[in-house]
């Protein structure tokens, strides 16, 4: 028999990272039925989606039905797929973000299993009701974010949305950047172009006081093969990455300056050639699924 997932989520949308995490579950042998939970209630509304959800899974009755995050919809709906299917809530946002949708925590609650992207986001979903919560990363699409062959032409990038904190970091380095908020944004091939022009990349969390959390920006840019100066105040991901050898970690902008100012090429060559081979060989969404069917498989 063949083996299924509902994957409720977002596989319509250029750049989402439910788009390699489904191609992973293929890779995996599973058969992949893309809910796209937004569009749908845009498009039809939420009694609509709901109604397809159901009968949906009482009809394939999968193996799993994961739900990615899935702010805004009722969280009996997870209640309703338990009779029919093992269900997972997948988070991949930091605590700041889900405690203006505390529905999700409701969800995590409500499935069979539930994971978020980062250590410390998993012990506050624990801290909040959630009987158990795993820490599984995000992974790398290896077929996208690749070095490729392109001339290093600036000093120091960053892609993402501009906030208070990092564009003050990034002129104080003079930084080219692209994302939302800033002239150009970049996703895909057009992500990987950028660093792939850069001696370094400047990785900064929209908030970074979360212990044992990164964004899955960190792993695209690692997978780019370019050197990262990742902010860390919390010092906790020097337990996941080397410091000096598969990155550079900062706390200051004195000490961001500094290492910019006394890396040169050669090392910045080694240091992101280190880090792609750490994120190759732990953290691919061919890692992140296997672990995903680790726990299922546990519990059978």
């Amino acid at each position: 028999m063949s083996k299924s997932i509902v994957l409720v989520a977002v596989c319509d949308v250029r750049g989402s990272t439910n788009i390699p995490m489904a191609i992973a579950f293929i890779k995996a042998g599973y058969n992949v039925i893309p809910i796209n939970y937004r569009t749908i209630i845009q498009k039809h509304g939420m009694k609509f989606f709901d109604k397809l959800l159901i009968e949906e899974v009482k009809s394939r009755k999968p193996d799993l039905v994961l739900f990615s995050k899935c702010n805004g919809i009722n969280s009996d709906l997870i209640l309703e797929c338990n009779k029919y299917s093992k269900t997972w809530l997948w988070n991949m946002d930091p605590i700041q973000t889900i405690q203006n949708c505390t529905e999700v925590v409701q969800h995590a609650k409500n499935a069979t299993y539930s994971s978020c992207t980062g250590g410390g986001v998993a012990q506050w979903f624990v801290e909040n009701g959630v009987k158990e919560c795993y820490t599984i990363f995000d992974g790398l699409d290896y077929d996208i974010f690749k070095p490729i062959n392109t001339e290093i032409l600036y000093d120091v990038g960053f892609i993402g949305t501009k906030t208070k904190d990092r564009n003050e970091l990034a002129e104080y380095v003079n930084a080219n950047c692209y994302g939302s908020g800033y002239d150009k944004y970049v996703v895909n091939e057009d992500f990987t172009k950028v660093c792939c022009s850069h001696k370094f990349m400047l990785s900064i969390n929209t908030y970074s006081n979360t212990p044992y959390y990164f964004s899955n920006r960190l792993l695209r840019y690692m997978g780019c093969g370019t050197c990262v100066l990742h902010y860390d105040p919390t010092e906790t991901l020097k337990n996941i990455f080397k410091d000096k050898e598969e990155l550079f970690f900062f706390k200051t902008k004195e000490e961001l300056k500094n290492i910019i100012n006394n890396t040169s090429l050669e090392k910045a060559g080694k240091v992101g050639l280190n880090g792609r081979n750490k994120v190759l060989n732990n953290f691919t969404w061919d890692h992140t699924i296997a672990n995903i069917l680790k726990v299922m498989m546990g519990d059978i």
